[in-house]
């Protein structure tokens, strides 16, 4: 028997907002952003994967580290 695909949980943006109850302005930003997956059905509509808009509330925002000075000398501005 061979293993059975894995296809993903799909909702329109409009759709994920109130799931995760969020503004869907929100989630394009996320899109936009490459913090969760989507895919462009057309310029003006868009799938959002389900599962990694799960993932990214369940773990949150990854916190950047703000580096120490060395010999006085220190980070102005992060990429």
């Amino acid at each position: 028997m061979q293993n059975p695909i894995h296809y993903p949980t799909m909702a329109t943006v409009k759709n994920a907002a109130v799931r995760f109850n969020v503004t869907p302005t929100y989630v394009r930003k996320l899109c936009r952003t490459g913090k969760i997956r989507y895919t462009a059905i057309s310029c003006r509509r868009w799938l959002v994967n389900m599962d990694s808009l799960a993932q990214f509330f369940a773990e949150g925002e990854p916190v950047r580290e703000i580096p120490q000075p060395v010999d006085g000398i220190r980070c102005v501005a992060l990429s």
